[in-house]
């Protein structure tokens, strides 16, 4: 629908969590590979919160939440 509206910028702000998700790997990755400590306790950043001790659940509430939050404000910059 983003491309659709010639808006892509859109997609940023719906997609946040995913976005999050693949920026949380290409940090660990870099961060590791230069100093060979962990910015995060695992990537994907959904593993980091399990391992925190968030039941599953929890975290896709959270996510789905926060992903809402992310669309209604999308919907109101268009």
């Amino acid at each position: 629908m983003a491309l659709y509206l010639k808006m892509p910028l859109i997609l940023i702000v719906t997609a946040i969590i995913p976005l999050l998700e693949t920026v949380s790997v290409i940090l660990q990755v870099l961060y590791f590979k230069k100093t060979g400590n962990r910015i995060f306790k695992m990537t994907p950043l959904h593993h980091h919160y399990e391992l925190s001790g968030w039941k599953e659940g929890k975290i896709v509430s959270v996510f789905s939440v926060i992903t809402l939050l992310f669309c209604v404000i999308a919907i109101f910059i268009v």
